[in-house]
């Protein structure tokens, strides 16, 4: 049975939709729609909610797909020198929460690993909103019918729509602009996945002022010039007269900042010694003549403006051949949608803003394990009656044979085997020396030995047992952290080390634990 999959794109003056219809071995495109953004006093989520309910609305079994505003939301780009995912998933909070001017308890996270490092670390995306701009969205969005399976992150929508556009060569790193009225949005993906994405306070407003300024107008009335005879100059193109030449030069002067932004974002991306191969452009502000040209002069990078033909999915044509590709976000976040999320999307509906369809998924998955544990316990009790019944017979021989192989040996018949065994053990070997193979000098003179002499470490507390050790102390980084615990587990007495509860402090340190299992 066919399901539609929903991108919902709320844009400033906009809101856009595209449906994917998807079967069992198919998916295309459904339709593409647009309603206008009511302007008035009430506050943005608000409008846009109600703009979208103008749009054909999910129906019980469709999935929908939103992302909020790059100005409500944020990205971190973390390191971490491990690449255990339960590691990672205790030690993140201290790392975000060292960076946040608020509580990590008001805000719902998610993350992903971009990247795995020669030195066995990880670099990680991390996405995260405040639970007063979530819940406004989701009430405002409910009050109209729409409850969006996936809450992400704006710049993050594009993933899978570049996985879809030609590529010059499968390893090669690409990147789309969106360049919108009040922010643009810029996603650089490499071979390995995602590497950057950012939100930028900077748009199609900033060229509209620079217009009012210029020819000193209304901001509406250089609006609906720019959106008439918008044109920037290039370098190699031919010499702009009279009128013209003004708008371009203003135009000029409103893109150097957003150039500027794109370029040290671009520069400062983990692979930046591999030129990005291909630039796609789209969003209202990708409308300018001689932008791409433009882009490309000031980038050093090859810019095309993204239209529905690039994209390899059927049904395509749908999409309407509107310049700016206004499509492009929705479509993302629908691709997103049919794969539930999975890869470079980040879902903030966690926690208590969970969506409901994802217990129920959880609980019919729960049913289906279930019943499968329940056909195997039966076939397992089935297997078990027939052995008892047909081993019964070797069972008694055996126990026969036990009992006079230890009536002859120890003078005593056994029925149990292990008990003759220890038996046999006792009589046989010498006795138990007094002294302890590894005393709690040796485990203090192994840890001593053991410490890299480089590690800055400043000792808390040292809590000695017969079989367990726990060490709390002050190191300089997480990573001096890892090398005292795997120098420990050199030791041979030492048969487990485990790293407990990790955090920055204040004094720019990192607070660990360790407990050590004495084996010997």
């Amino acid at each position: 049975m066919a399901q539609l999959i929903l991108g919902l794109d709320p844009g400033h003056d906009t809101v856009r939709q595209v449906r994917l219809r998807a079967s069992l071995r198919r998916l295309e495109v459904e339709d593409f729609h647009e309603a206008p953004l009511p302007h008035d006093e009430r506050p943005f989520r608000q409008r846009a909610a109600e703009a979208l309910s103008q749009l054909p609305l999910p129906g019980a079994g469709d999935l929908a797909a939103l992302a909020l505003p790059g100005d409500e939301v944020s990205t971190r780009a973390l390191g971490m020198p491990f690449a255990d995912s339960r590691r990672i998933a205790r030690t993140l909070p201290f790392e975000l929460e060292g960076q946040l001017p608020f509580s990590l308890d008001q805000v719902v996270y998610d993350y992903r690993v971009t990247r795995r490092l020669p030195d066995g670390g990880v670099r990680l995306l991390a996405g995260l909103a405040t639970h007063e701009v979530l819940r406004d969205w989701l009430q405002a969005l409910s009050a109209v019918g729409i409850d969006p399976r996936l809450l992400g992150i704006d710049a993050l929508s594009y993933t899978r729509l570049l996985d879809l556009l030609p590529r010059p060569s499968p390893d090669a790193r690409v990147g789309l602009l969106d360049i919108g009225y009040r922010l643009s949005s810029l996603c650089v993906m490499g071979p390995e996945g995602v590497e950057c994405v950012r939100t930028l306070s900077l748009g199609g407003r900033d060229l509209t002022l620079r217009l009012a300024e210029a020819f000193r107008v209304e901001p509406d009335e250089a609006e609906s010039g720019k959106r008439r005879g918008a044109v920037v100059a290039t370098r190699t193109g031919p010499e702009l007269q009279g009128e013209t030449a003004r708008i371009a030069e203003a135009l000029g002067k409103g893109l150097q900042q957003l150039v500027r932004e794109v370029r040290q974002t671009l520069a400062a991306a983990p692979s930046v010694d591999r030129p990005l191969a291909q630039l796609w452009l789209c969003g209202g502000g990708a409308r300018v003549r001689n932008l791409t040209t433009h882009l490309e002069e000031e980038l050093g990078t090859p810019v095309r403006p993204l239209e529905a033909g690039h994209v390899d999915i059927p049904g395509r044509d749908r999409l309407g051949d509107t310049p700016g590709a206004p499509w492009a976000k929705a479509l993302g976040l629908a691709l997103h949608a049919h794969r539930g999320g999975r890869g470079d999307f980040l879902n903030l509906r966690r926690g208590a803003f969970a969506h409901k369809g994802d217990f129920e998924a959880v609980r019919g998955r729960l049913l289906q394990v279930a019943a499968g544990l329940l056909a195997v316990l039966l076939l397992w009790a089935g297997q078990a009656v027939t052995r008892s019944l047909s081993l019964s017979r070797t069972e008694r021989e055996l126990d026969n044979r036990v009992r006079e192989i230890t009536q002859a040996v120890l003078g005593k018949a056994y029925d149990n085997p292990e008990i003759a065994i220890s038996v046999i053990k006792e009589k046989t070997s010498p006795g138990a020396d007094p002294l302890p193979k590894f005393s709690a000098l040796d485990a203090l003179r192994e840890i001593h030995e053991r410490i890299p002499e480089d590690a800055q470490l400043r000792l808390k507390d040292l809590n000695l047992s017969p079989k367990k050790i726990r060490l709390e102390g002050f190191t300089d980084s997480f990573e001096t952290v890892e090398r005292i615990r795997a120098a420990l587990q050199e030791v041979e007495c030492f048969s487990e080390v485990q790293a407990g509860n990790m955090r920055s402090t204040k004094e720019q340190e990192v607070q660990f634990e360790l407990t050590i299992v004495v084996g010997c």
